[in-house]
């Protein structure tokens, strides 16, 4: 009996030794640590594949989700933002004072082009059609490339283009509108026709933000909602009637703004990046929130790993990480984090982070 005592004592010890997490030698990261910084990035369900533009160094990076391999196009700007085609073969890249245009599938640059304002977001329609959201001035136009045309591609300003500066847009996925909200103090949704590939139209809902904040909006994925940065979800609808009404909102426990959002259909799940604060200092939380997207009740949270300085040896030095994109793939059953080490002095503090979803 006392032996078996002693016995039981030494495995208890070597398990807690074992289990030890400022171990660095028993800590194993679930994310692939990259080797730039990230200032965009879009997912596509089409390819599987995360696709985000970086600064240092200055290029266009393609994920593979499903062989986790990474492609990467070297730019000859800074890029500011990126809008993948619905598709998921090419990309529109803004920069100060141009656009590049790149193939994805193999991946290359097809084109370049100038355009007459710096690029605070862009959106991909079809057909070769690039919306251009400048990022300065006060009242401002919104600039239409017809990436068709060799020359004169930058379509004239009209009533239709007119908006706010730091607006930005969504491609609706029926491909058929713009949605934009506007930084003005009733920050109303605006729903802008490009059918035809410039823009020729556009509605004005009459639903307006409580509290305003610099704007961004998400779709589910069929495109019958719109999710707001206060957590507002409309209903959308080609009848003018019918879009931008009220359908609900995401709860939080400290009225907090949607940072990033993305829907999986194929989970009916809603996950959430939230963050406090003015819209000058925002702090983002440190958790993706989950939701059901039938009644937007909450489910859970997850947890992301905390980025380890293995430069130092024996260290047992941890950072927060720092949510900036989530994105479900195709089959909802993974989530692809990308996050940045908080305060960290990390050679790679940038990572995309992988969670199985059950």
């Amino acid at each position: 009996m006392l032996m078996k005592k002693i016995l039981l004592a030494i495995v208890l010890i070597f398990m807690v030794f074992a289990c030890d997490s400022n171990d660095p030698e028993n800590i194993k990261e679930n994310k692939i640590l990259l080797n730039s910084n990230v200032i965009d990035a879009e997912y596509s369900k089409k390819t599987d594949q995360l696709v985000y533009v970086s600064s240092n160094p200055s290029q266009v990076n393609i994920f593979d989700s499903n062989t986790e391999s990474l492609k990467k196009i070297s730019l000859a700007y800074t890029p500011t933002c990126i809008s993948i085609s619905q598709d998921g073969n090419t990309a529109a890249v803004g920069h100060d004072g141009h656009i590049t245009y790149v193939n994805l599938k193999n991946p290359s640059i097809i084109q370049t082009y100038t355009i007459s304002c710096s690029a605070l977001d862009i959106v991909l329609g079809n057909n070769k059609w690039v919306y251009v959201f400048p990022e300065k001035d006060q009242w401002t136009y919104i600039k239409s490339v017809n990436m068709n045309l060799e020359y004169n591609y930058e379509m004239p300003i009209s009533i239709y283009n007119q908006i706010y500066a730091g607006a930005k847009g969504r491609l609706h996925p029926s491909g058929k509108y713009l949605y934009i909200q506007s930084p003005s103090s009733s920050s109303k949704i605006q729903r802008l026709t490009i059918k035809n590939g410039n823009i020729d139209d556009r509605y004005e809902s009459n639903f307006e933000e409580q509290n305003y904040t610099v704007p961004s909006i998400w779709f589910s994925e069929d495109g019958n909602r719109l999710f707001t940065k206060e957590r507002n979800v409309l209903k959308t609808s080609e009848l003018n009637s019918l879009d931008g009404v009220y359908n609900g909102k995401i709860s939080s426990e400290s009225d907090s703004k949607i940072d990033w959002l993305d829907h999986s259909s194929s989970k009916g799940k809603l996950y959430v990046i939230f963050s406090n604060g003015d819209q000058w200092n925002p702090i983002k939380s440190n958790n993706i929130y989950v939701f059901n997207d039938s009644d937007l009740s909450y489910l859970n949270k997850l947890d992301l790993d905390k980025y380890f300085n293995q430069t130092k040896k024996n260290s047992a030095e941890t950072y927060d990480a720092v949510p900036y994109f989530v994105f479900s793939n195709s089959t909802g059953d993974r989530l692809f984090v990308v996050t940045k080490a908080l305060d960290s002095d990390l050679v790679n503090e940038w990572a995309i982070q992988k969670i199985t979803i059950k």
